[in-house]
């Protein structure tokens, strides 16, 4: 019993050694046939990421375009492309947590009415076009003044004084006596005639029906403000003497006010009648008033040298005070057409560029020509389109690291293109200005050298330099 069990246990050993030599000798295989699996592994194997440049570990900006080590012995790290299958080659992708942390702020890309912006100064004038003058049309005594001080608000109809006047009390009384004979045959006539003294005397006619209801005559008749506004000049006072040629009062409606700036000559060719304008005052930041501008003054100032422009604003809440400065900003030759913030763009001695903002985080620098400026929006004449995403903040950062990546793309490119794609027999290319002599040192190598792997900068320029004084065989020329 214990003989057989011990030939089992022999067997059993000698079939796991057999199995085990078997796996190594399979393991071993493709190192003994390199051919046969070499032929077989691009097919199964994917495709690997593609190595920009390796990056030093204790200075990121230290960059080489091969594996190597720093003088303590660490070796570089390979910084990769950001997708190995990426269509698009220009700008650059970075991770949505990053650009959160970056701050990356897009903005789509406006149609606005843009022109040339004219900014200036003025100053905000009465709307002489309303301004109202209020003068009797007899003489007479003030009895009673109600309005009484410059700048009081009045409405239209409202009761600005009254005034005993003997011309107009007669003008009454004939009135009523040719409506009390307007049973005879001159009565029509008369009563036509007395009331029409009483209209060019500036009756008005609800004062006129009224007098015929009541049939008595009123001894001080109230003079009515024409409309509404605000008292500009007051040239009466209580009990004084009043005569057609007495100014009383003006009125001037504030609904509507002009504001005077001044433009200097070269601007002129810019504007026209009719152009939109933007007011802004200091007391009211964040606030606009839309107006246009509705004349332009055919005679230059001589001493300042400026053009004055007449704009006209809507003032319906009363802030814009005559005599109150403003600033101004005048849209000349206005179109509708793309725009952008003005932060947006990155003006370089190149050209003037923006980030555009396409899908997955990918960022590509597009060069754009600019219109003109206008509120901190600029026009773009060629380079963007409608539904376009432009970065408003972090684009200098984008910018910047695009530039490095694509001219880093074509230095290390080019140097990794000559170095892996050599074939046996053809040395690696050297820079464009190296000597003739270290070109034709480096094609007549031996061929028995051409396999072996190329050699470092650092180690290869004295063995350059010591080939090119050297001939076949290896002997000095010196």
């Amino acid at each position: 019993m214990k003989s057989r069990n011990w030939i089992i246990g022999m067997g059993l050993l000698v079939l796991g050694i057999a199995l085990g030599a078997g796996v190594v000798w399979w393991l071993q295989l493709p190192a003994a046939v390199p051919g046969a699996h070499s032929a077989a592994a691009p097919a199964s194997m994917p495709k690997q990421r593609h190595i920009l440049y390796w990056a030093a570990p204790m200075d990121p900006k230290i960059h080489s375009d091969h594996p190597m080590k720093d003088s303590m012995g660490m070796a570089y790290i390979p910084v990769y492309a950001s997708s190995p299958n990426a269509k698009k080659e220009s700008g650059l992708s970075i991770d949505p947590r990053l650009a959160q942390n970056l701050g990356v702020r897009l903005v789509a890309v406006q149609h606005r009415q843009m022109g040339h912006a004219i900014h200036t100064v003025g100053t905000v004038a009465v709307d002489e076009n309303r301004v109202y003058s209020v003068t009797p049309r007899f003489s007479g005594w003030v009895t009673r003044l109600n309005v009484r001080a410059v700048g009081d608000p009045v409405q239209r109809g409202q009761v600005l004084a009254e005034i005993y006047s003997p011309e107009l009390y007669s003008a009454q009384q004939e009135y009523l006596i040719a409506r009390r004979q307007g049973g005879g045959t001159e009565g029509p006539a008369l009563l036509a005639a007395a009331r029409a003294r009483l209209r060019l005397l500036g009756m008005p006619e609800n004062q006129i029906a009224a007098l015929a209801r009541h049939g008595t005559a009123e001894r001080d008749v109230p003079l009515l403000a024409p409309a509404s506004g605000v008292v500009e000049t007051l040239n009466v006072r209580q009990g004084g003497y009043v005569s057609p040629q007495t100014n009383l009062y003006e009125v001037a409606n504030l609904d509507r006010v002009w504001v005077n700036v001044a433009l200097y000559s070269h601007q002129l060719p810019w504007v026209r009648i009719g152009n939109p304008v933007r007011l802004h005052l200091p007391a009211y930041p964040g606030k606009t008033w839309e107006g246009r501008l509705n004349f332009l003054y055919p005679t230059l100032d001589p001493k300042s040298r400026t053009v004055t422009a007449r704009l006209s604003f809507p003032n319906p809440g009363g802030n814009l005070r005559p005599g109150i400065y403003a600033d101004a900003t005048v849209l000349a030759s206005p179109e509708e057409t793309l725009a952008v913030p003005s932060s947006a763009v990155l003006r370089t001695t190149q050209g003037d560029y923006v980030m555009l903002g396409e899908d997955n985080g990918h960022f590509l620098p597009v060069q754009v020509a600019l219109g003109p400026e206008a509120d901190g929006w600029v026009a773009i004449d060629k380079g963007l389109k409608t539904g376009d995403r432009v970065v408003e903040s972090a684009q200098f950062l984008l910018y910047s690291e695009s530039q490095f990546q694509s001219v880093k793309a074509r230095m290390l490119g080019g140097n990794t293109a000559s170095t892996t794609s050599a074939a046996p027999g053809v040395g690696v290319s050297q820079p464009q200005n190296m000597t003739q002599g270290r070109k034709s040192s480096a094609l007549a190598a031996p061929a028995g050298n051409a396999g072996a792997p190329p050699t470092s900068p650092a180690s290869s320029g004295p063995s350059a330099m010591a080939g090119v004084n050297r001939g076949q065989g290896g002997k000095s020329h010196d």
